[in-house]
């Protein structure tokens, strides 16, 4: 059996695992649907998990979430299980699902499944859900916003301790602020290399925090993050979502509050969401590397979310005639596929859009990747 072969059928393997679990969920809502609650103020029959739980060893507590799970899903998402039978999408993405829309209404949860369903599986998990996300923000942005507050108003930082004599330090704040103080540990920890310094990146950050916290003379840093929102809601006509870079989308009212103190910058899309330009007014020049940076966004090598400011340009093979536009000849790769490229052979890359791109692989596996758009396609 050779290498293609065995590809074959380990995607033939994934779809029957996905049809298999989604036959687990229709028997589980069954299940369900034959155990009503009894009495009110629960969801199952008094028993019904114990059941589940004792003939197939999982605790109480995991037969309850199961049951509880999948009979949202075969009643309030049956695209989803569909999808999910025919092996269009796996099981972590259906769960997404559930997670992301079980606080909508029955309406708005069809509405969600069905806009993301019509886009494909997308090429990564991430993807998927941040489409979700999205699409939950738009048929429902009031609620997003009282969801967002919420999560304001629980910002804390905690301590998990270790018994190894270690513990964490977790802070729990919004998106924004998050990344924001991120790369100010990311910077300082590349500033504080020496060439004598034996420390890992992460341990640099790590001691650029505590630094911070307790005490040391550090040059304050300005933070910068990426929001991309249309402009129509910036100037609030609607509440359409927009993204934060490395995290995905957030709410309207978020972008405005982030963008009262920010610099912009004009990014141009066609009527898909796919990117054009981008104005040069935030910096004093735009390179082309920028440009594709903003464009794809992360490393695309199918299955890779390294993000772009941690990627290099990589060029691809031309699959185009006449006029020669630079940017579709390049994509952003991260430093281990940039290595895998040198160090391995058989590996095709072609880009015949500059937000499209085809991978062939060694055993002749053909991939497209399309980028990640900024926005929806226009109706």
């Amino acid at each position: 059996m050779n290498e293609t072969t065995i590809i074959e059928s380990i995607c033939e393997d994934m779809k029957r695992e996905a049809y298999w679990q989604a036959k687990g969920l229709r028997d589980l809502a069954k299940f369900a649907e034959h155990h009503p609650p009894g009495r009110p103020g629960v969801k199952l029959a008094d028993g019904a998990s114990e059941e589940i739980a004792a003939s197939s060893n999982m605790s109480i507590r995991v037969a309850t979430n199961r049951i509880l799970e999948a009979e949202h899903i075969v009643r309030r998402l049956p695209e989803t299980l569909n999808a999910l039978q025919e092996g269009v999408i796996d099981m972590a993405r259906t769960r997404a699902t559930y997670q992301i829309t079980k606080e909508l209404s029955d309406e708005d949860a069809l509405a969600v499944e069905k806009a993301v369903l019509a886009q494909g599986p997308h090429a990564s998990y991430q993807e998927y859900r941040r489409a979700l996300r999205r699409q939950a923000m738009k048929v429902d942005p009031e609620a997003a916003e009282r969801k967002r507050k919420q999560k304001l108003e629980q910002r804390d930082v905690v301590t998990r301790k270790s018994e190894d004599g270690s513990a964490k330090l977790v802070a729990t704040m919004l998106a924004g602020e998050a990344e924001s103080a991120y790369n100010v540990l990311n910077h300082l920890a590349h500033q504080a290399k020496t060439p004598d310094d034996t420390r890992t990146l992460a341990q640099r950050r790590g001691d650029a925090l505590v630094d911070l916290v307790l005490g040391n003379d550090q040059q304050r840093v300005r933070a910068i993050i990426n929001v991309t929102v249309p402009l129509s809601t910036l100037i609030g006509l609607n509440e359409t979502p927009g993204e934060l870079s490395e995290y995905g989308p957030i709410t309207a009212e978020q972008c405005r509050e982030l963008a009262r103190d920010g610099a912009l910058r004009r990014l141009v899309t066609d009527d898909f969401g796919h990117l054009l330009e981008v104005g040069a007014n935030l910096y004093a020049s735009e390179g082309l590397a920028n440009r594709i940076r903003m464009r794809d966004r992360t490393c695309r090598q199918p299955g890779c979310r390294v993000p772009g400011r941690r990627c290099r340009l990589h060029k691809s093979k031309r699959t185009t005639r006449g006029r020669r536009k630079q940017h579709r000849d390049y994509l952003l790769l991260c430093k281990r596929h940039q290595l895998m490229y040198q160090r391995t052979k058989g590996w095709i890359v072609a880009q015949p859009e500059p937000e499209r791109l085809i991978f062939v692989t060694p055993t002749e596996q053909v991939r497209e990747v399309v980028a990640e758009r900024y926005e929806e396609p226009a109706a």
